[in-house]
């Protein structure tokens, strides 16, 4: 719950602040910001892995003494920081060749230069933030971890537009106040880790740990290098074939269908620890009752969004765009369920050491599921192309099921939220207005919301511990 809440203060934080970013930096300067945050998370790549290595390393060894935690704690600091001056200087050499084509006056083309330096800064400054937040997971602080994130997204939305006001009122002001936003963040975060390592006395760099850090974090910058990809590659197709206008009918329902992924990607912080330092009979009884919880909050949330999908698109954009758009989001909301599932034997592959499984999963899907694209999106148009993904991310959820310590029959216990979500997407085919759909769309609530209660002892699983407010 903690995680959740930490995921949603983000993105409304962004729908508040960027009308005002618009109106008051211009559309142009925040296309720019737009496209250096893009440069930023790709750069990300940089990282190799190694904040998730962090979180999985400290993860398993919890029963260790804190002088052995902290070593490898400092070595993962050594070793991002290293990475993020690496990357800082490869990014200001391709940036600064190329920043003259992202600007079509010779003003911002100045200001986009003189920007380079400072978001430079921010890969060290990052990818340091990364091991500190990997150690908040691994530790289970996820309190303390989604405060500091809730506080720093809105610290990080509103310093650069006081930079940029009370300042030169150009580019390299909103970027400045931004990389001071990220600095402030990732002081908070490196002071709540201090505390914690304090005790164990200097910090203590071993070279040992460096191969294990790295072998772990390559397959998982592998696996974050072929992701996007397979996430990106039918927006790309449809671009291509059908068509810029069938592109915006697709990618809209696709990124808002998404955004219900905060939900396992909650549930994968909090397990992902837990996991890593369980033996495999239990660790498999957790990642099952995940398994059982997952299914019923993503069709308590998928159900009525299928069923409500035409509706609330005429209602947000227009009819027209509806019409084009419905059947392909109904589709993905499937597909968002089946991938929440997958969620738990990625983690539990993660968890217990194996990304190298991931990643070889990852990239035996990419091929086939280019052939498979290709060939429906020509047969079925967007439909097509929404039924590829969601067939692609079944092949994902059954293979992983199947080499990590579950079974298959796992997945039994899926099965009342499969039959719902079914269910719900059969009833989109029946002419409804929007009064109707709005009833139809509340027995799925009801219903998943009686089977959560009766199945999961949910309300067990979300009860807030407050004896950390109780220590003396």
């Amino acid at each position: 719950m903690y995680n959740l809440a930490g995921s949603i203060a983000p993105i409304v934080i962004a729908f508040l602040t960027v009308p005002i970013y618009i109106k008051l930096v211009g559309e142009a300067r925040y296309g720019l910001i737009s496209l250096i945050w893009l440069a930023f998370g790709y750069f990300g790549v940089f990282d190799l892995g190694l904040s998730r290595a962090t979180a999985y390393r400290l993860s398993s060894l919890n029963d260790q003494p804190l002088a052995v935690r902290t070593s490898v704690f400092y070595t993962a600091c050594g070793l991002n920081l290293g990475l993020g001056l690496l990357s800082a200087m490869c990014f200001y050499v391709v940036s600064s060749a190329s920043a003259a084509h992202f600007a079509d006056s010779l003003e911002l083309q100045s200001e986009i230069v003189r920007s380079l330096p400072w978001v430079a800064l921010f890969f060290p400054v990052g990818l340091l933030g990364g091991v500190f937040a990997g150690c908040l997971q691994s530790q289970e602080m996820f309190l303390e971890l989604n405060v500091q994130q809730s506080v720093g997204s809105i610290v990080l939305q509103t310093l650069p537009l006081l930079f940029f006001y009370y300042g030169d009122h150009d580019l390299p002001s909103a970027i400045l106040g931004a990389v001071i936003a990220r600095a402030l963040n990732v002081c908070w975060l490196g002071l709540v880790c201090v505390k914690w390592m304090y005790p164990a006395g200097r910090p203590v760099f071993r070279s040992a740990y460096i191969r294990g850090l790295f072998r772990y974090g390559g397959w998982i910058t592998i696996s974050d290098m072929i992701s996007p990809i397979l996430n990106g590659l039918d927006q790309m197709i449809i671009g291509a074939t059908l068509g810029p206008k069938a592109t915006a009918y697709y990618s809209v329902p696709f990124s808002m269908a998404s955004k219900v992924l905060i939900i396992p990607a909650s549930l994968n912080r909090a397990v992902f620890p837990r996991l890593a330092v369980l033996d495999t009979s239990n660790a498999r009884r957790v990642s099952e009752k995940s398994l059982e919880i997952i299914a019923g909050l993503m069709a308590l949330t998928c159900a009525p969004a299928i069923i409500l999908a035409q509706p609330a698109l005429a209602f947000w954009i227009n009819a027209e765009f509806a019409t084009h758009a419905h059947l392909a989001a109904s589709i993905l909301l499937v597909g968002m369920w089946i991938n929440s599932i997958g969620y738990i034997p990625w983690t539990l592959l993660q968890a217990s050491g194996r990304p190298d499984t991931v990643a070889k999963i990852h990239a035996l899907e990419l091929l086939p599921f280019v052939g498979l694209l290709l060939a429906l999106i020509s047969l079925f148009g967007l439909a097509g192309a929404a039924v590829a993904w969601c067939a692609r991310v079944l092949m994902d959820l059954l293979l992983q099921t199947r080499f990590s310590e579950m079974k298959l029959s796992d997945l039994k216990v899926t099965g009342v939220p499969a039959l719902v979500v079914a269910m719900s997407f059969v009833a989109t085919f029946a002419s409804m207005g929007l009064l109707t759909s709005l009833a139809v769309a509340i027995l799925p609530v009801l219903v998943m919301a009686v089977w959560l209660l009766k199945t999961t002892d949910i309300t067990g699983y979300i009860g807030l511990d407050m004896s950390r407010f109780q220590r003396k």
